[in-house]
C-alpha cells in the first residue's frame, strides 16, 4: 500500500512522544489513543492487505478527514473508501455510541466509527483498538458516552456490555439466566481483561523469532 510505511513511521514517532509527554488534558489524551488505533487498524491494514478504512471503520471524507487530523494524508494511499460493506452489528453499535455521544464533533464521530468496527475483532475491545491497557477504552467511553458507560455499573467488558445494551434497545435478552450471578457464562462477561497489550505480545514474538 502506498504511503503506508512511511505514514507507520510518523504514527510510531508521535505515539512514543505522546506516551512520554507527561500530563495530559481531554484533547491531548484524545489524540494519543486515535493515534494508536489508527497505528494498529494500518498496521492490520498492511499485513492483510486491506485498505486501511476497512480495518478502521471511518470511511470517504470522515477518514480524508482524521488523516489530515493526525498529519498522515499519505496514509490515504489512493482511495478513502472501503471495499467491503459494514455488518449490520457494525451498524448497530455505531448507532448506538451515535445516540448516546455527550458532543457532536468529528472526534466523538470517529471514535464512534472505529469502536463499532472493531468491536467485530476477536479478542477484548481495548486490544482490537490497540489500546494500552483496558482503563484506556473506559476513559474513552466515559468521556464521549458518560451515560452510556455509566449504566455498566459491574464492571462489565465492553463488548459485552455494548452487545447487550443493543440487545436491551431492541426489548429483548442475550442472556439465558435471569440474573448475571446464576449465568453460567459469568466470566465471559466480568472476566479479568488485565496483562500485555497485543501490541507488546507481538512485539515479543517478534524479538523471539530473530
Amino acid at each position: 500500500m502506498h504511503g503506508t510505511g512511511q505514514s507507520q513511521g510518523h504514527l510510531a514517532r508521535l505515539s512514543a512522544g505522546l506516551e512520554h509527554s507527561g500530563v495530559e488534558d481531554g484533547q491531548g489524551f484524545d489524540l494519543r489513543v486515535l493515534v494508536r488505533m489508527v497505528r494498529h487498524a494500518a498496521a492490520e491494514a498492511e499485513r492483510l492487505g486491506q485498505p486501511v478504512p476497512d480495518r478502521l471503520g471511518v470511511d470517504g471524507g470522515g477518514f480524508a478527514a482524521l488523516a489530515a487530523y493526525l498529519c498522515i494524508d499519505s496514509l490515504l494511499g489512493g482511495s478513502p473508501h472501503r471495499q467491503t460493506d459494514p455488518e449490520d452489528e457494525e451498524i448497530m453499535v455505531r448507532e448506538l455510541l451515535r445516540q448516546n455521544c455527550a458532543a457532536n464533533g468529528p472526534v466523538a464521530e470517529w471514535i464512534s466509527c472505529i469502536v463499532a468496527r472493531r468491536a467485530l475483532e476477536p479478542n477484548h475491545l481495548w486490544e482490537d483498538l490497540g489500546l494500552a491497557a483496558r482503563g484506556d477504552l473506559s476513559t474513552l467511553l466515559d468521556r464521549h458516552f458518560p451515560a452510556l458507560a455509566a449504566k455498566n455499573t459491574r464492571n462489565m467488558r465492553w463488548k459485552k456490555f455494548l452487545y447487550r445494551a443493543l440487545c436491551e434497545a431492541e426489548g429483548f435478552s442475550m442472556c439465558p439466566s435471569p440474573t448475571c450471578d446464576s449465568c453460567a457464562e459469568f466470566d465471559l462477561c466480568y472476566g479479568d481483561e488485565s496483562g500485555a497489550s497485543q501490541i507488546v505480545r507481538n512485539n515479543r514474538k517478534s524479538q523471539e523469532a530473530d
